[in-house]
């Protein structure tokens, strides 16, 4: 090889099976994921309950090791803010996992108003970027669709009256409304992530080698 020859670049799917990659439990598990996403669609009401308790869940761990974590800090300044702050993690973690259905409604809140400000400021940023091409046009169809998504939300969504929330029949109509909306978006997620899995599972599978023109010409 001289000097001006091109130095051979490795194909994708070359790094990826050198990294250690086993594509086969690779793609495994991304069809496992992928087949729980759509399971998962059909269940959104119950999902939303489980993304709520499970979230709480983890809320209560996060907020126990950090007021574990201020009592190794006994000198610093800021010792009263971080155990106020852990505490208030366990308190908003056990109203989570006490009263799922309420956390969701108040979640689901701010996942449609954190949609539109998102939506509002990507689209402020394409008319920004419109020098650098048709980039801007994909930036703000984004923002455009997180708006919608975050009005269409809010939309479902209704504050209940006392008395719905007096009988089981109340409280499963107005959940009715609304309580799809967190299971559906952790369905989707579950089927990205799954649909991602499989494809890098692929690119990761070994090429098979080629049989060189000699060898067959020989049998």
């Amino acid at each position: 090889m001289t000097a001006t020859d091109p130095v051979p670049v490795p194909s994708m799917s070359r790094v990826l099976s050198d990294s250690g990659i086993r594509w086969g439990w690779l793609l495994a598990l991304g069809i496992l994921i992928t087949v729980l996403g759509i399971l998962g669609l059909g269940m959104t009401y119950w999902l939303t309950i489980v993304a709520v308790f499970w979230f709480g869940a983890l809320v209560i761990v996060a907020g126990a090791a950090q007021l574990i974590d201020a009592f190794h800090h006994k000198e610093w300044r800021s010792l009263a803010l971080h155990a106020i702050i852990g505490l208030v993690y366990v308190l908003a973690g056990l109203v989570m996992v006490a009263m799922p259905v309420f956390s969701a409604f108040w979640l689901t809140i701010f996942l449609a108003a954190s949609l539109l400000v998102a939506g509002i400021f990507r689209s402020v940023i394409a008319f920004q970027v419109r020098e650098a091409g048709p980039l801007w046009i994909t930036i703000l169809i984004s923002g455009l669709i997180s708006v919608v998504l975050g009005f269409m939300i809010f939309g479902t969504l209704s504050h209940p009256s006392a008395e719905a929330l007096t009988t089981p029949a109340g409280q499963a109509e107005w959940i009715r409304g609304w309580g799809w909306i967190i299971g559906l978006f952790v369905a989707i997620e579950l089927i990205m992530e799954g649909v991602s899995l499989i494809l890098l599972s692929l690119a990761a599978k070994p090429a098979k080698p080629e049989t060189p023109a000699g060898a067959i010409a020989a049998h």
